[in-house]
């Protein structure tokens, strides 16, 4: 039997010896030595098993009451709950509302714990950790510090508070993050929920990665609620998943929240966030956004980048338009590690030179792990071959154009979705230019009208649920500490 199998079987065995024993029959009562690793290896053992699905959809529902039970004691007892959010990025924040809204609850106690991505390098795992838990000190967030940079090692939770009585996360790729942030590192008291950093529009050319991958992964079969960006992605959850999607909810995609509300920024925050050239008229300069995607080689089955066959004419673009388009460079934060590994540059040190000369120029600037809401709504436009920024984009109904290349492939929101945008072969460079040139320094915006009505029909949720997603999520929590 293989390793992995054999470790998933002692914890099935474990976990079935526990119910013979009745150490389940009791709901708040269940001892901490069952985590959530137990029902992982149930479900991943699940279809060897007779009945192994529906057997794991009752011991699910055991531990969700469980963890309710557990909550509403403390409640009872005075005792504040403690909610900790997982935070992997200030760009991959989706939360801010949601967390100030129950940060200033009466019966909570609120923490941010930035998680260190340890898929990366170890150079790039401490500068993006580093710059995260500097983003949430800086703007007033209650940050405890599971992770120490300069030795590469992590803490335990009982060094920092102590196990969390709900755990949000915000990301679904656990193993990419150190291990104690694991879900399935957690007690079954724990309350886990999952409010997405991204809208999922993508799949993978034979339709696996949206079942496997989003749908049905071992990660959102573990949470109390997972928080759906749209309609079209709950009812891929309902169709695919072993729950049924009896565990989502429609809030709508809470990290679009501000965007309701369209903001008027000066010529100083305009400078502040795009580089302009001394002596520009900030007013007469266009703004856009280059953010390509990491997926070169293939990353879980997905194939979006282009970049290979266009990062150094973008950066020609940018030199050749100094006197009329700032731009600003977003890759995404992975693109760096899969850039080298798929040879794209020999080396990390290669990397980076094409990074600094992107930043070296009077009309560019690169962000990396910041926030990027203000350059969504201060942009005139974008080009680029990312996935999630497909959805995202529409709150500011900007001109997009989509780089393709084959092997790209959508799921059924994301297919509705690119129909709103212009789309060219990432190598077309022809085409590229004359986006630049005719819809943005041109002003010829022909899809306007397309992209709101695509948004609106998709998109829309704060119409849809009367109320904004950051609410709505914090009236659903706010359930459990009644």
């Amino acid at each position: 039997m293989d390793n992995w199998k054999t470790e998933h079987a002692k914890n099935v065995e474990e976990l079935f010896a526990g119910i013979d024993a009745g150490d389940f029959n009791h709901a708040g009562e269940i001892s901490d030595r069952y985590t959530w690793l137990h029902l992982y290896s149930l479900l991943r053992l699940a279809d060897e098993l007779d009945d192994g699905q529906e057997l794991y959809r009752q011991i699910y529902d055991v531990a969700i009451s469980h963890g309710r039970s557990c909550v509403r004691r403390k409640v009872q007892n005075g005792e504040k709950v403690r909610i900790v959010f997982l935070a992997i990025s200030a760009a991959e924040w989706p939360a801010e509302d949601v967390y100030r809204l129950l940060a200033a609850h009466d019966r909570v106690e609120c923490d941010i714990v930035v998680v260190p991505l340890m898929d990366r390098d170890v150079e790039s795992r401490r500068d993006s950790y580093i710059q995260t838990r500097d983003y949430f000190v800086k703007n007033g967030y209650a940050v405890r510090e599971i992770y120490d940079a300069e030795s590469d090692t992590c803490l335990e939770w009982s060094d920092i508070g102590g196990v969390p009585d709900i755990l949000i996360h915000l990301t679904t790729w656990f193993s990419a993050s150190a291990q104690p942030c694991w879900p399935l590192s957690f007690p079954l008291r724990c309350i886990q929920l999952y409010i997405p950093y991204g809208i999922y529009v993508a799949d993978s050319a034979d339709g696996s990665f949206a079942v496997n991958c989003v749908y049905n992964c071992g990660f959102v079969n573990m949470m109390w609620k997972v928080y759906v960006d749209s309609e079209k992605n709950r009812e891929g959850y309902q169709i695919y998943g072993l729950l049924k999607g009896k565990n989502t909810a429609f809030s709508g995609y809470a990290k679009m929240d501000p965007f309701y509300e369209k903001r008027k920024y000066s010529e100083e925050e305009i400078r502040s966030l795009w580089k302009i050239p001394e002596g520009q008229d900030a007013a007469k300069m266009k703004r856009v956004i280059i953010a390509p995607h990491h997926a070169i080689a293939g990353y879980g089955g997905i194939l979006y980048s282009t970049f290979p066959r266009n990062a150094f004419f973008l950066l020609y673009l940018a030199k050749k338009y100094r006197d009329k388009v700032s731009f600003i460079y977003k890759p995404h934060p992975n693109l760096r590690l899969r850039a080298v590994e798929a040879g794209v540059f020999e080396s990390y040190e290669a990397y980076d030179a094409y990074v600094r000369e992107w930043d070296s120029l009077p009309n560019a600037r690169v962000v990396n792990e910041s926030s990027y809401m203000e350059i969504f709504e201060t942009s005139d436009g974008m080009i680029m071959d990312s996935c999630s920024f497909i959805a995202e984009y529409l709150y500011v109904n900007k001109p997009l154009l989509f780089l393709k290349r084959n092997g790209q492939a959508f799921n059924r929101l994301g297919t509705e979705l690119m129909k709103a945008y212009d789309t060219v072969w990432g190598e077309d460079y022809c085409a590229i230019e004359s986006f630049l040139q005719d819809t943005i320094i041109g002003g010829r915006d022909e899809r306007k009208t397309l992209r709101e009505s695509v948004w609106k029909k998709h998109l829309d949720y704060a119409s849809l649920n009367n109320c904004m997603a950051s609410e709505y999520i914090y009236r659903d929590i706010c359930g459990l500490l009644q």
